[in-house]
């Protein structure tokens, strides 16, 4: 692939990525997948130390797990001065019954990385963007989840993600819902904020 074609790409993976909340049944090939991991597996690293551990969930009983132990813990959860509103509303629209907070996607990839790190956000965030645009580019849907970094630390999801493999050493700092969109036409919403400022 010449460097034009891969520049119009990437290009168009930024410019057209988005959050997609509403996904099909359809399982993501492995193949796929295994792409963008990889694209995630070559982001840079501080000291180039590659602590980040990936977690690729598509079983289907699992993800039905981890959605009725979410659903639990943010029932029995109380509100707190500095969570953000969008926890808060799952907080109360789980005490009213089930939610799901990777809306329905077929596959989840949940990225660690050592406890206490204080390159880890940073490390995962680096992972996160190339898996984004990867997936974007290969035409699937993806949205970044973030309530199993907030909710992490409560019992029931760690107890979760360590029947899966986490270590105790490890903390989640990152998840991907990875699917095929219910509405693939959607547009992007409009850039308005992200403000710049020039020193010139």
């Amino acid at each position: 692939m010449d460097q034009d074609t891969i520049k119009a790409a990437l290009k168009e993976a930024i410019y057209n990525r988005r959050s997609t909340r509403s996904y099909t049944a359809q399982p993501v090939p492995e193949a796929l997948l295994e792409e963008i991991v990889d694209a995630g597996r070559h982001a840079p690293s501080a000291s180039n130390r590659q602590l980040t551990h990936f977690y690729v969930i598509t079983n289907a009983e699992k993800l039905a797990g981890l959605k009725a132990v979410m659903t639990n813990t943010l029932a029995n959860a109380e509100e707190e001065a500095g969570m953000s509103p969008s926890l808060i509303s799952l907080i109360q629209r789980a005490k009213q019954g089930e939610v799901d907070v990777t809306y329905g996607a077929p596959a989840l990839i949940v990225t660690t990385n050592m406890k206490g790190s204080p390159n880890a956000p940073a490390d995962c965030a680096c992972v996160m963007q190339n898996m984004m645009l990867t997936a974007s580019a290969i035409g699937l849907a993806n949205c970044w989840i973030n309530q199993f970094f907030s909710l992490g630390d409560r019992p029931p999801i760690r107890e979760f993600f360590e029947g899966l493999g986490m270590s105790k050493e490890e903390d989640i700092f990152g998840s991907l819902a990875v699917g095929y969109s219910e509405n693939p036409s959607t547009a992007p919403i409009p850039i308005t904020g992200n403000p710049v400022t020039y020193i010139r």
